[in-house]
């Protein structure tokens, strides 16, 4: 896991930088940032088309096709995150996130994982216990009982 954060925050930070220096040099500094600002834009654009969508599909999805649903949407808003953070490989993996054939595969390779994980013998655990509801009343001569119970009288 520690490798895992150490990729996104060193690791992608710097990949981005050598991509946008080689960027710069090869089309150079202003060719370099319009192509940035085109892309979040054009990846914004995409991102608000594709997440009213996903969201009219969320709203009517049966209980089978929920998981699916939410992948999908929660997909679109990390895509569109990565759409407007600048540089070529978050606009790359961002737009293949917003993008639906792209998306639906990533979607279907999470689901596999899932599924794999859960059939390795991965169990559900129930607690068993009992409650009780209390008025606010009750809950509120508790909290006191158990608030003069924690102090010491000062006297």
């Amino acid at each position: 896991m520690t490798w895992l954060i150490f990729l996104l925050f060193i690791g992608i930070p710097i990949a981005e930088i050598a991509v946008l220096i080689s960027a710069g040099e090869a089309i150079g500094l202003w060719m370099t940032i319009g192509l940035v600002i085109l892309t979040a834009a054009c990846g914004a654009s995409l991102a608000r088309a594709e997440g009213r969508v996903a969201m009219q599909r969320l709203a009517t999805a049966s209980s089978s096709d929920a998981p699916l649903a939410v992948i999908d949407a929660a997909a679109i808003f990390i895509g569109a995150v990565l759409l407007l953070t600048p540089g070529f490989i978050t606009d790359a993996f961002g737009l293949s996130l917003v993008f639906r054939p792209t998306r639906l595969l990533w979607a279907q390779l999470l689901l596999r994982y899932l599924r794999s994980r859960r059939s390795r013998g991965y169990e559900e655990v129930i607690i068993e216990g009992e409650f009780s509801e209390t008025s606010s009343h009750d809950a509120a001569s508790i909290q006191k009982n158990h608030q003069s119970a924690a102090k010491p009288d000062q006297q």
